[in-house]
């Protein structure tokens, strides 16, 4: 049944302008998705390069801070004095975070001489070059030649503390000259500050990774410091940094030297906004290194996110569920939509048919009691004068009154099956039975309408399970649609057969057929609906409720059985009813 122009229409603005809400909504939660995406990682990324630097520049601090102490300054101190060594290495193991950083100082020259501080007893004694300084000795002399110059140049009168200083990274050793001495070639002696590998191992690196990538649950990245290839300095987790991860979020030199592949020694997953974040090409002033190494041999610190991977694919995998979760709440939306217009179609629907069966029934009314009336008032009017006239208008004064009666019966019955109120008291009955009562029950109207009966029914059926005056009703609406909707040749066939009777799920078929008008494909999905009649038997201008099919359906279903319909328009309809078999044993 299609809806009103005006239905339709007020339907069509409402889903249109739905639809275009919906899908400005979606291009909306992409495009914020995207950008929440994006400035997230840039947020992380500024962030994760800030602490990339913060944690270089502690490094180095803690470095510093020893040669700021050690520095020799050339008008205050003595050429010759080592005292202020021993005084000045006190005062800063007094007050620095990690005084074991440094294991020994030495004060060595290049003749193989030397002295050695011991701590305990605050002053320098004499020392030979250690065995382990062995490759060192080659480097110092080498240096020696280019800091014999360095008085005059003011190098030890620098306000910077690394100024003067080396670093070996092979060794872990800072080195500073101390010359003595005047002329053209004055004497090399130099102050060795041995460090403390396992220290810088076990506490300095580990606390610098708990300072700046500490979260709620521990470390939010896996952190690594890597020397020399296969060189594993620290890492936060076992087999962290060897070999050195492909997919790590964030890099930097911890020696701070310029790299001829990338502008700043600072690498992050997501290329920060240009006028925020931290200044990546800000270089921290490390200490020269006694000689030439590798790049490859810098030290190098290695980020990466712990949980969910990479932190790029965790930035990726973030803006996946935001967008699944964004279409999702969008998804069910449009659902929602859609299931609110289907219900609104299908409430005006079942508004027309309503007002349909209204009309319709008022209509069924009205004739058999205006046929009733009519005969009731020529009864009292003495216009019926003999027995012979009286008996005709009896018979249709009975006739209408039980045509009425089977009207307000099936209106009660469809009633009592909407509610669920109907029950039935099922037993083993003979399908041949309830078919001769059927016909018995309808033989008036089947006379009444000169119809032809053709029945084919077998002697022997399987019993079924069922309720006898229900089966004979609905075997009743059948017949009389089948007389209403035929044709001319008023032919009605009736056959009836066991199917599967060897197997289980056997049942028994009884089919009614008609040469009538038939069923159009699009209303045969529909004729078991309540109140619905079809466009064509609309336009016949054949008169019903449209609740006896829906009856018949919810009959058969009771009976744990269907019915089924297949139908030609202008050839006939056959509707059979389906009913399991009963078991024999039951």
């Amino acid at each position: 049944m299609k809806l009103p122009f005006r239905a339709r229409t007020i339907s069509t603005a409402v889903v249109i302008p739905s639809a275009i809400i919906v899908a400005a909504l979606a291009v909306l939660e992409y495009r914020w998705s995207t950008g929440v995406s994006e400035a997230t990682a840039v947020r992380l990324a500024d962030s994760l390069q800030m602490s990339l630097m913060n944690w270089q520049k502690d490094f180095f601090r803690y470095f510093s801070e020893i040669a700021l102490s050690l520095r020799i300054d050339p008008v205050e101190d003595a050429p010759g004095d080592v005292a202020r060594y021993v005084r000045r290495f006190s005062e800063w193991k007094a007050v620095a975070k990690y005084p074991d950083l440094v294991s020994n100082v030495y004060l060595l020259r290049t003749d193989g001489t030397g002295l050695r501080l011991n701590v305990a007893a605050g002053r320098f004694e004499p020392a030979v070059w250690p065995a382990r300084f062995t490759p060192l000795r080659a480097d110092l002399e080498n240096a020696s030649v280019v800091f014999r110059g360095s008085r005059s140049h003011g190098v030890f009168g620098s306000d910077d503390p690394a100024a003067g200083w080396r670093f070996q990274p092979e060794t872990m050793v800072l080195v500073h000259p101390v010359i003595s001495g005047s002329g053209r070639s004055p004497s090399v002696d130099w102050i060795v500050i041995e460090l403390n590998p396992a220290e810088i191992r076990t506490r300095v690196l580990a606390d610098l990774s708990r300072t700046y990538f500490q979260g709620t649950n521990g470390l939010d990245y896996l952190v690594a410091v890597i020397g020399r290839p296969g060189q594993v300095l620290y890492s936060s987790d076992a087999g962290f940094g060897d070999p050195p991860p492909a997919d790590a979020d964030g890099t930097i030199d911890l020696f701070g030297r310029p790299d001829p592949r990338s502008p700043s020694p600072v690498r992050v997953f997501h290329v920060p906004l240009e006028d925020k974040g931290p200044d990546a090409s800000v270089r921290i002033a490390w200490f020269s290194f006694l000689r030439d190494t590798p790049q490859s041999a810098d030290w190098r610190l290695v980020v990466r996110h712990r949980r969910g991977g990479a932190l790029g694919a965790f930035v990726v995998e973030m803006r996946r569920r935001d967008l699944a979760i964004g279409f999702g709440v969008l998804l069910v939306l449009a659902v929602n939509m859609a299931m609110l217009i289907v219900m609104s179609h299908r409430a005006q629907r079942l508004a027309q048919m309503q007002m349909d069966f209204v009309t319709a029934v008022s209509h069924e009314l009205r004739t058999p009691l205006t046929v009733i009336i009519s005969g009731a008032d020529n009864i009292c009017n003495g216009v019926v004068a003999t027995g012979q006239q009286m008996k005709q208008y009896g018979s249709v004064i009975s006739s209408q009154a039980r045509q009425l009666y089977g009207l307000v019966e099936r209106i009660l019955l469809f009633a009592a099956a909407r509610q669920g109120s109907l029950r039935y008291d099922l037993k083993p009955l003979d399908m041949r039975k309830v078919i001769e009562d059927a016909l018995a029950s309808t033989a008036g109207v089947i006379q009444s309408a000169h119809a032809n009966v053709d029945c084919d029914i077998p002697d022997k059926l399987p019993p079924v399970a069922g309720d006898a005056e229900a089966l004979s009703q609905c075997l009743q609406n059948l017949i009389t649609n089948a007389l209403k909707y035929g044709s001319g040749d008023r032919w009605i066939g009736i056959r009836a057969s066991a199917h599967g009777v060897s197997r289980p799920g056997a049942e028994v078929r009884v089919s009614i057929s008609d040469h009538g008008i038939g069923i159009e494909p699009a209303d045969l999905p529909h004729i078991f609906e309540p109140f619905y009649r079809s466009t064509a038997v609309r336009a016949a201008q054949i008169h019903g409720t449209g609740l006896g099919l829906s009856l018949s359906q919810s009959i058969a279903q009771a009976m744990k059985g269907h019915l089924e319909v297949s139908s030609t328009p202008g050839r006939g309809s056959t509707f059979t009813l389906c009913l399991p078999a009963a078991d024999p044993a039951g």
